[in-house]
């Protein structure tokens, strides 16, 4: 819950397609942003998002992205939070930050959503967020032209935000150090293990570096099997050592293993 403060969540709904069977398919993040049942829990939980919903539902991501930071600028004191389902979405919002920030500054500068933003719709609801903020801009430049490297860039611009959170083990562990590198003296906090295809498992000590995350699987959320890996090289590479895949009561401890999914929907 959060007391007066919002939530930057780099959130994308996702296009959605039909099957040759017929049947609307998109990512379990999509799916779960449009169902009523998250927008109850996210009422209930009292989060506020600096974006509004129609950014979120936009089809061209990187007008998107641009918009949820356009957002959180403007919400810039009041963010106590930045999120997004994985941590390769979070590291990406702020490497295109590096690229658009002056043009942001702009925007807040003459309250004029720049041409990049083409949809009426999307024009519309950001024009209602976006006020002329000469002082806001000035402050944004100042920080931007003294940063070294845009190390602890995240808290620079977000100065009340306690902690960034996102899926950041599996294969985004390769984003940690970028991740660590914006954040600064922000901790990193990963809770969920999950893919497109459903949740995996939940993190029983989120408190921990994402590095020594530990996980308890959700059974109930799919079937899940385990293809044994041995390591051939000092490098850290790995080799599938049998093809056949074991179940979750034989794994061992100490072993690598590649997770195989079959979601409830029969996706595999």
């Amino acid at each position: 819950m959060m007391k007066n403060g919002k939530a930057l969540h780099f959130i994308y709904g996702s296009k959605q397609f039909k099957t040759r069977g017929g049947l609307v398919a998109t990512t379990i993040t999509g799916n779960m942003f449009r169902t009523p049942c998250y927008k109850h829990a996210v009422k209930e939980l009292k989060i506020q998002y600096c974006s509004p919903d129609e950014v979120v539902f936009y089809s061209d991501f990187f007008q998107s992205l641009y918009c949820h930071l356009l957002s959180g600028l403007i919400y810039r004191e009041d963010v106590q939070s930045v999120s997004s389902p994985f941590a390769h979405n979070i590291v990406q919002a702020f490497r295109t930050f590096e690229q658009v920030w002056e043009e942001l500054c702009s925007d807040i500068r003459e309250g004029v959503l720049t041409s990049r933003i083409t949809v009426p719709s999307i024009r519309m609801v950001m024009s209602k967020l976006l006020k002329p903020n000469p002082e806001l801009a000035n402050i944004i430049h100042k920080k931007c032209i003294g940063m070294n490297n845009w190390y602890g860039l995240i808290p620079e611009l977000f100065p009340n935000a306690k902690y960034i959170f996102g899926i950041m083990s599996g294969s985004m562990e390769p984003y940690i150090g970028k991740l660590k590198h914006y954040a600064g003296e922000l901790p990193l906090v990963t809770s969920i293990y999950r893919a497109s295809e459903g949740f995996i498992a939940a993190n029983v000590n989120p408190k921990l570096p994402p590095e020594l995350a530990t996980y308890a699987m959700f059974p109930q959320n799919g079937y899940f099997e385990f293809i044994p890996l041995t390591q051939v090289n000092n490098d850290g590479t790995f080799l599938c050592a049998d093809p056949r895949p074991m179940g979750l009561t034989e794994v061992k401890v100490g072993k690598e293993y590649e997770i195989v999914v079959t979601n409830s929907a029969g996706k595999y």
